[in-house]
């Protein structure tokens, strides 16, 4: 739906060379990269990768991981809006800064930063704790229908998993009772202890468990997933529906452009990383580098679909 994949082939044939980038004096010499929730997420993974090839290519700056997590990311969105565009601070996020700003859960959304460049899409998974009432999408959907509300499905309250609950469910027809946890890992190991029956996971964070104490139910994506063959697309089922976390990197609003390109260049040699592209390979995740005027047209392009999407299933909440 949002995804450009691009191969492994593709980024081998276009490496740029390693002084394909022009410096520029910051006032710092180490960046923050902040991550909005806690160690082990989908989110914290990928940054901490990128993160790293970066920090082996670039030599005028060295970037560090900060973990500040809390209202599903927004806490972390904070501190960066809050902090100096002097090129010391930057966020690793996904589209929950647009979910976020819809359902009223926050007063800012993606314009109150400058994108510098996106990374990846990771195709979503829908699961279920091991139970006696479904084993499948089609299960789910008959059990839902005749004990509605009865189904625990675990969100990041005005994240983009929680958006993709609610379209997920005004499609299949069926009513949910979602309840919030911050960020992936919490959802998975609310599911593990049987607090919880369904969630939307990735790869990355779930796939030790899937097939064995989770029942992997749909895949929401155009095709199957090559490390989960087994598991059928949501079309495959009878639903158009396709959902997926996007990532990228941000910084505060009014960042000189000339310092968000010089970051959009070395992000864009790290994602050409054969160590990254092996990491992304294993977690499922499917490379999209898009720089700083693509991400911006990617932002407008979802801005304007979700807030149709978020009028629709009645959820559009803005606070201004």
């Amino acid at each position: 739906m949002y995804s450009l994949r691009t191969s492994a082939l593709a980024l081998a044939c276009c490496t740029l060379p390693a002084a394909g980038y022009a410096a520029v004096d910051l006032e710092c010499s180490t960046a923050r990269v902040l991550v909005g929730f806690p160690p082990g997420g989908g989110t914290d993974f990928q940054a901490r990768v990128v993160v790293d090839a970066i920090n082996e290519i670039s030599e005028d700056i060295h970037l560090q991981v900060v973990n500040l997590s809390g209202q599903s990311g927004n806490r972390a969105a904070r501190e960066v809006i809050d902090a100096e565009p002097d090129g010391c601070t930057l966020f690793f996020h996904h589209a929950a800064l647009l979910s976020s700003y819809l359902t009223g859960r926050a007063e800012t959304s993606w314009d109150a930063f400058a994108p510098v460049s996106m990374v990846s899409f990771e195709p979503a998974i829908y699961a279920a704790s091991r139970n006696d009432n479904f084993s499948s999408l089609s299960e789910l959907v008959e059990y839902a229908s005749a004990n509605p509300g009865e189904i625990t499905a675990a969100v990041s309250v005005g994240s983009d998993s929680h958006f993709f609950a609610l379209q997920l469910q005004d499609l299949l027809g069926v009513e949910l009772n979602l309840v919030g946890y911050n960020g992936e890992a919490e959802r998975v190991t609310a599911m593990l202890s049987n607090v919880i029956q369904f969630a939307q996971v990735t790869e990355q964070t779930a796939s030790q468990y899937l097939g064995n104490e989770l029942v992997p139910l749909t895949y929401a994506y155009d095709e199957r997933s090559e490390s989960l063959p087994n598991v059928p697309t949501a079309r495959e089922a009878g639903y158009d529906f396709v959902a997926g976390t996007t990532r990228g990197f941000l910084m505060p609003e009014g960042t000189p452009s000339e310092v968000v390109e010089h970051y959009a260049q070395l992000i864009e040699q790290s994602m050409q990383s054969e160590s990254v592209r092996e990491a992304f390979d294993r977690s499922g995740t499917i490379v999209d580098y898009r720089g700083p005027a693509e991400y911006t047209a990617w932002w407008q392009e979802t801005a304007k679909a979700w807030e149709e999407l978020a009028i629709k299933l009645g959820i559009f909440q803005p606070r201004d």
